[in-house]
């Protein structure tokens, strides 16, 4: 075989750069970044490198297991598939429907979005869920209460200033919802050499901090005080757009007399920031015409997650800022089908009173109704490319809500912590062992870019699509499929783009979309029910949520520095996700691990002082739910009282601490169910 190469999407994570792979007959020989590519402009980060260990790692799943007295046991895909529809077909028969769970994890591949979507619809299940309510979705729903649209992304060539609030792309590698801005690492520096003012609004000393002019450290969670603060005093000191205002808003009047106590001074005893620094922060963000601020995961996990984005968005609309050259943006993006193409309504979904907005339904609800033994609970879950077990708030009661499961089947590629607790394991094709495609917004256009094959899957391992057209077979759900394939589930959900797989195949990159336009409000208002922003949301208003946004304690209980002392827990927990992988993924690969072997705890000098703990020591870190052991490092990226502990460890290959143990779910926000998983009580003592 001649050397080839293949361009391609990698999806190692959300931002789903263009990458060139070149296959010989030994496999694949290099993967580079696609330099045509708007996302990335060639430029990759050293997770690409990882790619051929990936595919080739012998820790791939290989066949179908099923669950024995004696262990997992390997079978065939007719016997796997045969069982599967046994015992999902005799549970609806039982139970109804409803009680099969979907759980899905972030989808930072469509196969991961879309796979096993159709056939909860054809089965008759409303109970789609995952990882939603932890990252994004909840700030969505902010931006839709308020704006109307789920994202309005910063305008970075444009603006004289911004804020990245709660965010860290540095790391993440993302700057934006799937938004291209010819070449992501280089807006950083084409924003320096503008002299482009540049604010990180974050708890910790991250690498997008240290790029920052000015860092704004925050007490975690606190960002509705903050936010509150700056809109009190930018109304209070008539720094809003009046005209804007007047003309395009709606509520001005009940939001001024709602903050009206929200004071910086006020706000300063919650947020841990000078006063005269939010006076500050609120005045030169709404005296620069041309502001954007760029939200991040750093605003969610956290009880008041969907107000504190609400105050975000308010914020912007408050100023003028709103789809307005230089701040924030609704960028266009290419059409698509909507799977399931059958779908039962959301009001027979579990929880659906206390959730009805939500678009997904929160894992705390499963967990919940499963636990508390209701009488619609789940009884059955499919569970693909997800893992439950490591990323929901308390392992613990996470595990004992598994395992009153009758059956779940896990789609994977790698053996997960989740997959542990299954009766059968599916064993999947990776994102560089099938076709797939990803929708880009940018304000050259929104355009599909096309994943090809570089590689056979291992063994028998099968791609979704193919796997979930089987069992729908098996069951009698084929009828209500619009694809059978993966090329043709392509076809089905661009459609509506009149972009062709065969187009797609051809060009590489498709736009669908004519460029960004600014200002569409002056033709079509805003996508609210009074057409206008909503500073006061009817949306939450209708569905008896606070219709203004609040402060609330972001841990859902009280855990300032006394109570937690008297608790024996004085520290304050957070999280943070090394750049080196996505979530809960890829410590199977040496590639990775080895420039980051495992998770740590940064720590404060000074608290590290005061329990003799050195740099390096084995540490135990205990919280009201549980206790784990790691390493710590000494670290003033964080502050006396804040420990910093990685997120995404726990998985069978690395055998090593999962944060979540330390983590509650008693508590979680009241529209998007997302638990304190960013915040807790803890304790840091030495191992002997």
């Amino acid at each position: 075989m001649r050397a080839k190469n293949y361009l391609k999407i990698c999806k190692f994570c959300h931002t789903n750069c263009g990458i060139i792979v070149r296959r010989a007959s030994s496999g694949i020989d290099s993967v580079k970044g696609d330099p045509e590519h708007p996302m990335n402009r060639g430029r990759c980060c050293s997770k690409v490198a990882a790619i051929p260990e990936l595919v080739n790692s012998k820790d791939r799943l290989r066949h179908p297991l099923r669950r024995t007295s004696k262990g997992f046991k390997k079978i065939t895909w007719d016997e796997a598939l045969k069982y599967a529809a046994e015992k999902l077909g005799e549970i609806r028969a039982k139970f109804g429907p409803s009680s099969l769970i979907r759980s899905a994890g972030s989808p930072v591949s469509y196969q991961g979005r879309d796979g096993f979507l159709q056939f909860t619809g054809s089965y008759g299940t409303p109970n789609n869920s995952g990882t939603a309510s932890l990252c994004m979705v909840p700030r969505m729903v902010a931006f839709r209460a308020v704006t109307g649209d789920i994202r309005a992304e910063a305008d970075f060539e444009k603006a004289e200033l911004v804020v990245f609030w709660g965010s860290d792309p540095l790391v993440s590698e993302r700057f934006g919802a799937y938004s291209a801005y010819n070449g992501m690492r280089k807006i950083i520096p084409r924003l320096k050499e503008r002299g482009v003012r540049i604010i990180a609004i974050n708890p910790v000393r991250s690498q997008t901090v240290r790029e920052a002019d000015d860092w704004v450290q925050i007490n975690p969670g606190t960002d509705v005080a903050l936010g509150l603060a700056m809109i009190n005093l930018i109304i209070r000191e008539e720094l809003y757009d009046k005209e804007f205002v007047v003309k395009h808003t709606s509520g001005f009047e009940e939001l001024a007399n709602h903050v009206r106590l929200n004071t910086p001074k006020w706000a300063a005893a919650i947020t841990g920031i000078a006063e005269e620094a939010i006076v500050d922060l609120a005045r030169i963000y709404a005296k620069t015409k041309r502001a954007a601020i760029c939200d991040g995961n750093g605003l969610d996990m956290y009880t008041n997650g969907v107000d504190a984005v609400r105050t975000v968005a308010i914020l912007i609309g408050l100023t003028g800022k709103l789809d307005a050259p230089g701040g924030n943006v609704f960028l266009p993006f290419v059409r698509q089908s909507v799977l399931p193409t059958k779908a039962t309504p959301i009001e027979k979904r579990i929880w659906h009173k206390k959730f009805p907005i939500f678009p997904e339904l929160p894992f705390i609800a499963v967990k919940e109704a499963i636990l508390r033994d209701e009488d619609n609970r789940p009884h059955a879950m499919i569970v693909h490319r997800a893992n439950p077990v490591l990323v929901n708030a308390n392992e613990a009661r996470t595990k004992r809500a598994l395992e009153k499961l009758e059956f779940i089947m896990v789609n994977e590629i790698f053996r997960t912590a989740t997959a542990e607790m299954a009766d059968l394991i599916l064993p999947m094709a990776s994102d560089f062992e099938s076709y797939g495609y990803r929708a880009y917004s940018s304000f050259e256009g929104g355009f599909l870019a096309l994943a090809r094959p570089v590689a056979d899957p291992p063994g028998e391992a099968k791609s979704v699509f193919e796997v979930e057209c089987k069992l729908a077979e098996k069951m009698g759900l084929q009828h209500d499929y619009p694809f059978y394939d993966t090329v043709s589930w392509i076809d089905y959900m661009i459609k509506p783009s009149g972009i062709t797989f065969k187009q797609l195949d051809e060009e590489q990159i498709v736009y669908g979309t004519s460029e960004a336009q600014y200002n569409k409000h002056l033709k079509n208002g805003f996508n609210t029910p009074s057409a206008k922003v909503e500073f006061y949301s009817q949306l939450f208003e209708a569905h008896d949520y606070r219709p203004l946004p609040s402060y609330s304690e972001p841990a859902g209980e009280p855990l300032g520095p006394t109570i937690r002392s008297s608790m024996g827990f004085p520290l304050l927990g957070t999280s943070r996700s090394p750049a080196q992988f996505v979530h809960t993924k890829f410590r199977e690969i040496e590639t990775l691990t080895k420039s980051y072997p495992e998770p740590l705890v940064r720590i404060h000098p000074q608290d590290a002082t005061k329990r003799e703990i050195k740099e390096g020591d084995t540490v135990g870190v205990t919280s009201p739910q549980g206790r784990i052991t790691l390493k710590a490092t000494l670290s003033e990226d964080t502050k006396a009282g804040l420990v910093w502990i990685d997120f995404g460890w726990g998985n069978p290959a690395d055998g090593k601490a999962n944060i979540n143990v330390l983590t509650n779910d008693k508590f979680f926000d009241p529209v998007s169910g997302g638990t304190p998983n960013r915040i807790f009580a803890c304790e840091v003592t030495r191992e002997p």
